[in-house]
């Protein structure tokens, strides 16, 4: 099995990965490995205090008292955490919806970004698949590229949709969105031409 974690997730509910192992496996019913993983990192005796910090966070309908027998069957998770790990809608709509329409190309031609929507449609799903903070992630980014590029004035080298999502640019603008600033520009400065006068 093959998890990916996402940190701010872990540390806006305060809880740790372990916590979270824990609530997954539960979650996807894979009890015989949830047995398997907590005796492996020899974490038995702590999984009252576990327990007690997922119900904590809200992600358990129910918690044991301490001295109790815990049946690792019993164990379920709340609606607040099936819903952190599930799309209220397609997530290919939001991208479509964000990602822009037409650029102007060096050459003064206009360029159709959104292209080839079916195919798309097929490499963002196998992209994110059912992990909602990869889109959220890559919304994210794709959020701050476009502002970036406009401050900028390159729009005219966004990529179209489909070179966008194999190349995955994304990943460029990772970092970015944690740091928030922008040491080449100002906060509100734009690139000469971009304002019509």
């Amino acid at each position: 099995m093959i998890l990916e974690i996402d940190t701010q997730f872990l540390l806006d509910n305060k809880i740790t990965a372990h916590q979270f192992m824990i609530a997954k496996l539960v979650s996807e019913n894979k009890i015989p490995l949830l047995k398997k993983y907590i005796l492996y990192t020899n974490t038995l005796n702590d999984i009252y205090k576990d327990l007690s910090q997922l119900k904590t966070a809200g992600f358990l309908s129910s918690t044991h008292k301490l001295g109790s027998i815990i049946s690792f069957e019993t164990i379920n998770v709340s609606s607040k955490f099936l819903k952190a790990f599930s799309y209220s809608g397609d997530p290919f709509d939001e991208l479509y919806a964000l990602f822009p329409i037409k650029v102007l190309r060096p050459d003064g031609t206009y360029d159709y970004l959104r292209v080839d929507q079916d195919r798309c449609r097929k490499l963002y799903h196998n992209i994110v698949s059912k992990n909602p903070a990869s889109h959220n992630n890559i919304m994210k980014c794709l959020k701050k590229e476009i502002e970036d590029r406009s401050l900028k004035g390159q729009m005219t080298y966004m990529k179209r949709m489909p070179s966008w999502l194999t190349s995955e640019s994304w990943k460029a603008y990772d970092d970015r969105i944690e740091d928030n600033s922008n040491p080449t520009l100002g906060d509100k400065t734009k690139a000469y031409g971009n304002d019509i006068e």
